[in-house]
Parts: C-alpha cells; structure tokens; sequence
C-alpha cells in the first residue's frame, strides 16, 4: 500500500494502519462427527439436475474420467467458504441452471456459471436461526477472552444454511427468491417448499443406539456396526418398494447393503468426511449417486465407485476443499480456484490430474488488458459522485497530474492513493482508491471502479448518504487501507471508524475498521457482507428483520421466543411498572417501548456517545430522545450495536429536525450477527 497523500496530523493522532488486517473467519468444517449417511443408489437413469434432453445430443459418462475444461477463479470468495453439492430440485422437463453453492460460518453465496464458465450473478444469503447460546450471563462463545477451547477441530457452523430450490424462473432460498436472469433478490411470498432437515434420509434405513443398522422390514445387517450417534442421509430420493441398494456411512466406515445383505464395505479416509459434507445434518451431503456411480471426495481428489461392487471406476487427483457434481460437470474447489471436469469429455486414463490454469490449453484467471498505473495518475477521470460533492469538484471528470488534481480555492482537492487491477465480472477492471480532501482537517476516502477505457463503472463510498452500508456505522472520515478485487468479488478494507469510547471531533483518533465485501451483479458491486472489528471484537450489525422478531415476540408476550434473544435481566425488567403504580394498566417497558406495531427502523454499530448526558445521534441524523441506556452508558462496549424503535404509526424523517427515536435497543456485538439485546431504554416523560 504506498502512503496516504495527505497528512493525517491534523487528525491529531493518526490511527495506526500499517500492512492492512484482513478479518478471516476459520474454515467451516463439516465433517468432524462421526455421521451415519444413508442413500438411495437409484436406478441407471438418475442425476443430480435433470438432463432432459430432446435432441438426442451424447449423454454424460459418468463411468469414465471426465476431462478438465477450465478453472475459475473464486480467491476474492473468503477462506472460510466451500462448495457443497447439495441439490436443487428443478422443474421437471427444464434444464436446471448451472449453480454453485459455498457455505461459510455464517452465510452461504451462490453463483450462476454463465456463458464461458464464468459467474452471471453472485449473491448473498445469511443462515437462518443462528444460536446465540445462554441468555444470563451472556454467551460466553462471543467472549474473545474465554478460555474455552475453540480449535478448528471443535467449530461449527453458525446456524442452518437456509435450503434452496429452483422454482420456475428463481431460486428460492427460505423466503427469499433470487432471479435466475440477473441474481436480483426479492422477498418470496411463501417460504420454499424444501426439506427442514437437508442430511436427514427418508431411505428405510435407521442405527439404532448399539450402533445396528435396520432395514425396512426390520432386518439388521451382520458384522455391520456404525456409531450409535450417527445420523442417516441421502444421496438419491427414496422411491417406495425399492430394495436397495443403499450405501451407508458413519464417517469411517463405508458400506453398501441390499434389502437383506451387506454388499461390501470400506474404511473411508479420515478427509472424506470433510471434504464430502458428512457430519452436520443441517447440510447435505456433496456425494453423489449418478448412474449406479457413486462420487464421494477427499483432501486428494474426487473418485467414483461402482456403486455395487466398490471398485474405483475412476479418480480425479487435486487438493479439495470441496466439491459438487452439476448436470454433466464436476466442479473441485481448493484454494479459491474453482476446477471444472466435463463428463461428456472423458480422458483415456483411469485417472487425471487437476491443472490449476497454468495451462495455456485452458482459459482461466486471464490477465487483464489495462492502462498502466502511471497512465492512471495522470489521466482525467471521473471521480466517485459524493467525493466530487464533497470536494467542490467542477466538472464530469478531473484532471490528474502525479496522482493529484490541482488544489482549489480553499486547498481542497482529490489525489489517487492506491490503484488496484484485476479481472472482475468478467471484464478487466481497475479499482482506484481516492483521497477527497475538502480542505480543514477534515480528509475521507472513494473507491471508483472503472472499465478498460477508464470510464466509471461504479463507486464505493461507505460514507455517502446514499450507501447501502453507510446506515451500519460512522463511515465519515474513513480511510480506505486495502482493495482486494478478485474474481467476481471485491473485499475493502476501511479503516478510521467511530465507535463507543472515541471522541467527538474531527481530529480525533477512530478506533475501529471494517472489511466490506461485494459481489458483482448487474453491472456493479452489490454489498454481500460487513464485518467490523471493535476493540480487538470482530462484530456483524444484526439484520433489522432479526431485531424485528424479538420486538414482535416480546410484544406479543411470546417470552420464550424473545427470551433466546435477550438476556435474563431484559425479560424480568419489561414488565418492571415505571412511575405510578396505581395506573390502570401501569406504565412497562413492555408497554411503553415494545407494544404491538412497533418497528426495528435500523440497526448500527454503536458510535460517539456523549460520555455525561448520554446523548446520541444515529448515523441517519436523527437523534434519541432518551439518553443512550437510559441515560446510563456502564454497561456499553466498543463494538455493541444500536437499534432505533418507532412506534405504530410514528414517522421517522431525517429531514426533520422534530424527529427523535422514542425508543431504543442495546444488543451486544458478536462475530454472528446473533441478536443478544441487553437494554430497553424509553423515553418516560
């Protein structure tokens, strides 16, 4: 990162940056249980999308060793993501649109392979039902001072990744329908149709708790013994009166058995568990079950198996972190490259080696075609909308001279501080990061993202009024220290954020930084993810939906719900009677802050709060009306978050300087999202 143009010494003292942080969240990992998986190994006809196939064009092999057709590149996708075959159910007669699906600790991405082997659309969607753990005390999972042993070995997902189906012309995950044309998301009338539990097996298997496996007609199986903790899932839907037969595994042992018998069976390697998604039953199993050919992966590769015998058919050498089989394509990920294998290719040998796109023979993680930097610094360009505002800019474009426009009337001026070039979506792209200095000490950062011609795209300014992340914190005076734009992703580092315990002036030093992360679609960068780090806490903003089903659960004294969202000390205190206890009903919090039609208006990390009065202003302008916490800011931390409440009916206007939030929610931060509110505060007259 070279140095920030401008001095920071009249933001008396700067925040220390050096080398950029990247929050990187440990890598998920599905398979550390010892699992039962069961599935149906069905009929010569079955795979994983439909191939139906009016022309009569050569079918897929999936008996043979598929030829290597490309790579793509998915490095900007975050190392805590990996690709899981878990099916999507698509009409019958249509073709189901190539898409891939990476789970993370908390969010899941799916992408649309298009033309070319390259992402249409990417988008986000959060995982549902996050447990926030004990109410009293506080959780101790988000403690980063907790002494519990939180080794790679012992994590979990956060949550359930929400279960997703092609319908029509979307793809419907949970309540949300994203469009198969564009990525463009809506809200789904109904929730999806899809199986609450994805691992679980509806084949007529079962384990008993002596580790016996059962058939349909209550048969077991001799010399055959699973963990007795496992639990079954599918490959294939179960079909009735079908007779096997079934493989089934515990993450050790892998077995095929009949309506009577026991096929054969195999001691699994310790990665396939991992690598194929065996041992968390909110996710489905990667493996596959393709024309009697069972496809199961490891850290070395992905093989497939004769489904009768067991005998390798084929295998396919590559580090894997994950997989998926869709239509006639194998896709293995390691390492933010994503592997495509062709079954309508086969190759000659019973096994292949992956190559990662040194090949010139395959078109992957091409270079980009783009203006050199030092034309950049001295071209004219135009800048980032709400920079040119804030810096008075004249003008469509600007003029650079070494990196800098000449300074106006009053010393302000915008000057290039980093330039970075990638491929992104899938066109060469180049992201510049702008320093726009109005003059006084007051200094902020833009990033504009521009085409092979330097004509802006599209910009990211998380300060703009007109952000989709500025709501979140105080983005004003940030400092943008890294752009990573990678693939179809881009990743800012943004550091210079305000939050509990700074001060309130415009030299002062801001302690907290956030990664931001975007995904390309329709033509820009669509915000995907914010992560911010406070204190040395790594804190997501809760979504106001989820803020919105404790308010709603507390007000219809549905306590059990509400209560998995606050702590022990928030239910016992709602219904506390407030002033006259003679009041007919008496005065509650309950009452007073969270009766029926009250509304989450928005949520954000919590920032200068003045340390006597308590008095707060909300990133949108519009201030509270009772002092933070009720006056009393003990118990708040750097990095806990803020909720503003409007009552039914009650307009909330920024505009107005008459417009106050009545009502307030504390929750304190966690690397999840998770909402643990702490305080209800109201303004009592």
């Amino acid at each position: 990162m070279s140095d920030h143009p401008y001095s920071r010494e009249s933001q008396l003292p700067p925040p220390e940056q050096g080398a950029a942080k990247k929050s990187k969240s440990s890598p998920v990992l599905l398979g550390v249980a010892a699992v039962a998986v069961v599935a149906l190994i069905a009929g010569a006809s079955f795979a994983f999308f439909s191939r139906y196939n009016p022309f009569g064009d050569p079918e897929p092999d999936y008996a043979q060793t598929p030829n290597q057709s490309d790579v793509m590149d998915f490095s900007g996708l975050g190392q805590d993501m990996h690709l899981n075959g878990a099916p999507l159910t698509a009409d019958a007669g249509k073709t189901s649109p190539e898409i891939l699906r990476f789970i993370g600790s908390t969010t899941s991405i799916l992408t649309r392979v298009g033309d070319g082997d390259q992402p249409a659309w990417t988008v986000s969607i959060p995982h549902q039902d996050i447990d926030t753990g004990e109410t009293e005390p506080l959780d101790e999972a988000l403690d980063p001072d907790s002494t519990e042993d939180i080794s790679d070995d012992g994590k979990k997902l956060a949550g359930t990744p929400t279960a997703c189906r092609v319908s029509g012309e979307v793809v419907q995950c949970g309540d949300r329908a994203v469009a198969l044309s564009d990525g463009s998301m809506t809200t789904a009338e109904s929730k999806a149709d899809v199986d609450p539990d994805p691992a679980s097996s509806r084949v007529p298997l079962d384990v008993d708790d002596e580790g016996t496996v059962t058939g349909p007609d209550d048969q077991t199986y001799d010399g055959l013994s699973l963990d007795p903790d496992a639990h079954a899932s599918m490959i294939a839907g179960a079909q009735a009166g079908e007779t096997g037969p079934w493989v089934v595994s515990d993450g050790q042992t892998l077995a095929a058995v009949d309506s009577d018998s026991v096929l054969w069976t195999q001691d699994l390697e310790p990665s396939a568990a991992e690598v194929t998604g065996l041992g968390d039953k909110r996710v489905a199993p990667s493996w596959a079950v393709v024309d009697s050919v069972l496809i199961i992966g490891t850290s070395d590769g992905v093989k497939g198996l004769d489904a009768s015998t067991s005998d390798q058919l084929w295998g396919v050498s590559a580090p894997a972190d994950g997989f998926a089989v869709a239509g006639s394509k194998l896709r293995i990920q390691h390492d933010g490259a994503v592997s495509s294998f062709d079954f309508m290719d086969s190759a000659d040998d019973e096994s292949v080696a992956a190559d990662k796109g040194f090949d010139e023979s395959i078109s992957a993680l091409p270079t980009p075609n783009l203006p050199s930097e030092d034309d950049i610094r001295n071209a004219k360009l135009e800048v980032p909308p709400a920079c040119s505002d804030l810096t008075m800019a004249e003008g469509a474009k600007q003029d650079f001279t070494d990196g800098k426009t000449a300074e106006g009337e009053y010393g302000e001026s915008i000057a290039i501080n980093d330039v970075t070039t990638s491929l992104a979506a899938p066109k060469p792209m180049v992201a510049i990061d702008f320093v726009c200095y109005p003059g006084g000490n007051w200094v902020t950062d833009s990033v504009g993202i521009y085409d092979q011609k330097l004509d802006l795209v599209t910009s990211i300014e998380p300060w703009s009024a007109d952000s989709d992340v500025q709501k979140l914190a105080d983005f004003n005076r940030s400092i943008v220290s890294a752009v990573d734009m990678t693939g179809p992703y881009m990743t800012a580092t943004v550091n210079n954020i305000a939050v509990f315990g700074n001060e309130d002036y415009n030299a002062a030093e801001r302690t907290a930084e956030a990664e931001l992360r975007f995904a390309w679609t329709k033509g820009g960068y669509e915000p995907q993810d914010v992560l911010f780090t406070a204190d040395g806490a790594t804190v997501r903003v809760p979504e106001v939906e989820e803020v919105q089903k404790f308010v709603d659960a507390a007000a219809k004294g549905d306590d059990d719900t509400a209560g998995a969202m606050a702590t022990d000390a928030v239910m016992r205190d709602l219904d506390t009677i407030i002033g006259d206890a003679s009041a007919n009903p008496p005065m509650t919090y309950r009452e007073l802050a969270l009766h029926d039609g009250t509304e989450v208006d928005t949520c954000e990390l919590i920032g200068v709060v003045d340390e006597e009065y308590g008095d707060y202003t909300m990133s949108n302008g519009v201030g509270l009306m009772e002092g933070i916490g009720g006056f009393g800011t003990d118990s708040i931390e750097a990095g806990d978050v803020i909720c503003g409440l409007k009552g039914p009916g009650e307009t909330i206007d920024p505009d107005d300087e008459g417009s106050w939030y009545a009502a307030h929610l504390l929750l304190k931060g966690n690397e999840t999202g998770a909402v643990k509110v702490y305080s209800v505060s109201s303004y009592t007259g």
